[in-house]
């Protein structure tokens, strides 16, 4: 049970992906930046992420991370944000909390698990499967929790009980916020 905590819990937790410590990040020798879409650039299900989440990535492109993204979403009917993307590599129908998706991508980025970083909103989904990979994973708030999808809307509940959990036990992690 220990080892599915540990596993479940993130290096550090943010509001936002505005709020991360991108410089230090560089400085810690991490590379490569893996973001989920929905509810961590964007609102579950948009057809664009906005202009302030392309411009943070844009900028942290140009730094010289590799940048890159992962969704379960399948993708379909989302061409504005396809074409939004294209720069980056993105792979949809991840199969969070499998690896395989991860290694897909740091195959795409050209990255080592010990240099890359999985930003998401999700605990079961984004949390987990970056850990289960061997990766940095920072938990960051959702961007809008009314548009979360139903399966989202049910975890939602557990992850704050674990998270609670995980600030009582006085984790060695970094927590920026309440959450």
């Amino acid at each position: 049970m220990k080892r599915l905590l540990r596993a479940l819990c993130p290096d550090e937790i943010y509001p936002s992906v505005y709020a991360i410590d991108y410089g230090r990040l560089w400085r810690s020798g991490y590379r490569a930046l893996i973001f989920d879409i929905d509810n961590t650039l964007g609102e579950w299900g948009c057809r664009a992420v906005p202009e302030s989440a392309y411009a943070l990535v844009s900028e942290l492109s140009s730094l010289g991370f590799a940048v890159g993204f992962l969704s379960n979403n399948s993708g379909e009917d989302r061409s504005q944000l396809k074409a939004q993307l294209g720069s980056w590599p993105v792979l949809w129908r991840a199969g969070k909390p499998r690896v395989h998706g991860y290694k897909n991508i740091l195959t795409l980025l050209r990255a080592k698990e010990t240099e890359a970083v999985m930003i998401g909103d999700q605990l079961f989904t984004d949390i987990w499967g970056a850990k289960r990979a061997g990766l940095y994973a920072i938990l960051v708030a959702p961007v809008s929790p009314a548009s979360d999808s139903l399966w989202a809307k049910l975890r939602r509940p557990a992850e704050r009980l674990l998270l609670k959990l995980f600030s009582r036990e006085n984790s060695p992690h970094h927590y920026a916020d309440d959450r």
